[in-house]
């Protein structure tokens, strides 16, 4: 089979690319994907009615990639309900936090950390390093008390991290951004506020009809004969100035994404390519889903709760899944999903079962206060897990891209970000730069 592009891998950052090359007017493209469905790790559970997430439950929207991509695969997407509500569960109790300002009068932290918290914006202290840490980062910016509190929360609520391991400029470059424009994150936030149009809305928390696995989905049916599923690859080799792709299938392609993660990637090149991606860093997760009649196990309003460095849980947080996606569980049930372990707790993933379904829901009892008595319950180990921007990531991502070839290009959450609407701005790039050769 010769095609102008081929796209190895299934999962969200692969149909994304695809369905903008299409959209971009290239084709002749072809989607390789060695499972039998789409999806990849973003694949909805259903069993027994309940929809569990197993990856990405929910999608910031407006994004001015994102957005677009979503309407050009067809997806039908609805608002979540009242997600602005967020909790932490810190200092022993369950704090409601609600839109962010709010934090201020919450017991997470002390008051003398909550007034030094406020002279952000006077803070003018320069990084000890080029690359600091995210637990640096926001301690030298909000203080031990709250800067502490603020790193946890951001490195385990997105990358189930340490933030003391996790680069602040690699992972999390908008508040880094900020700094650099104002000095003060408070200060640069404000200033992109005020420049913001007059009635541009802002991102909410929206969720797909069908599940997460259902963009995926979408994306197979507008490829149609070009998704070619349960194809098995080998090796990807430049022949004569084309790309020979060797597997249960032999395609020659122009050009070719790989759109799998870089441990994935490192098995399909060789040379100082595979070297360097073998080099990519991830930890370990465990999601858990816990359904039960809504009495057995009462959700409160919002999105979920997260717990603070002081919780000594190998949860790393609790998601309402039915209250801000009610379709997710039956009529009068209760679904809540439980991500466990991560790069604090790594040995979790080799636990039995019944060791993490018995601590987590524990852990849950206690987090909520009530005691639950699950009907459902479903186990998903990510044994692979979420990738980990550390320190000298960006450097990484530079020598990656110097070792790629002309019209060799790789994506998904282990380079850029580990956001859907990450997957979806890489998509965009790589189908311009396509397109435009």
């Amino acid at each position: 089979m010769k095609v102008r592009v081929a796209v190895v891998g299934g999962g969200l950052a692969g149909f994304f690319t695809a369905s903008e090359l299409m959209e971009a007017g290239v084709d002749d493209v072809v989607v390789l994907d060695r499972n039998d469905q789409p999806g990849g790790v973003a694949r909805t559970v259903k069993l027994d009615g309940y929809e569990l997430e197993p990856a990405a439950g929910a999608l910031l929207l407006p994004k001015p990639d994102l957005t677009p991509v979503l309407e050009h695969l067809g997806a039908e997407i609805v608002p979540a309900v009242d997600a602005a509500m967020r909790y932490v569960y810190a200092r022993g109790r369950l704090n409601v936090l609600g839109p962010s300002p709010k934090v201020m009068f919450s017991h997470v932290v002390s008051w003398p950390a909550k007034f030094r918290a406020l002279a952000e914006p006077f803070i003018r202290t320069k990084p000890a390093s080029s690359d600091e840490s995210v637990d640096a980062f926001f301690r030298r910016r909000f203080g031990k008390g709250m800067g502490g509190t603020l790193a946890w929360l951001a490195a385990n609520g997105v990358f189930a991290g340490d933030p003391t391991r996790l680069s602040a400029r690699a992972a999390f470059p908008v508040f880094s951004a900020l700094e650099d424009e104002a000095g003060s994150l408070v200060l640069g936030g404000m200033r992109r506020a005020r420049k913001r149009e007059p009635g541009t809305p802002r991102a909410k928390s929206h969720v797909p009809v069908g599940g997460i696995s259902a963009l995926a989905e979408r994306g197979a049916e507008r490829l149609g004969e070009r998704y070619r599923p349960g194809v098995t690859i080998e090796s990807v080799r430049r022949t004569n100035g084309t790309w020979t792709i060797e597997g249960s299938e032999s395609v020659e392609a122009e050009h070719v994404v790989l759109a799998v993660r870089p441990s994935d990637a490192a098995t399909l090149v060789n040379g100082e390519l595979a070297e360097a991606l073998n080099r990519a860093i991830s930890a370990p997760a465990v999601i858990v889903g816990l359904g039960a009649e809504s009495k057995r196990l009462p959700l409160l309003p919002g999105f979920g709760a997260l717990t603070g460095p002081d919780a000594g849980t190998i949860s790393l947080g609790v998601l309402f899944e039915s209250s801000y996606a009610p379709h997710r569980a039956p009529a009068g049930h209760s679904l809540a999903k439980v991500i466990a372990g991560g790069a604090n707790h790594r040995d979790v993933i080799d636990w039995d079962d019944d060791r993490i379904i018995d601590t987590v829901q524990a852990e849950v009892a206690k987090i909520l206060s009530i005691d639950p008595d699950p009907s459902f319950v479903h186990l998903v180990r990510h044994r692979t897990g979420i990738p980990q921007y550390e320190p000298g990531h960006r450097a990484w991502l530079a020598g990656i891209e110097g070792l790629c070839e002309p019209r060799f290009h790789l994506t998904g959450w282990g380079y850029r970000g580990v956001g859907v609407g990450h997957v979806a701005t890489d998509a965009v790039r790589i189908a311009k730069d396509i397109a435009a050769a």
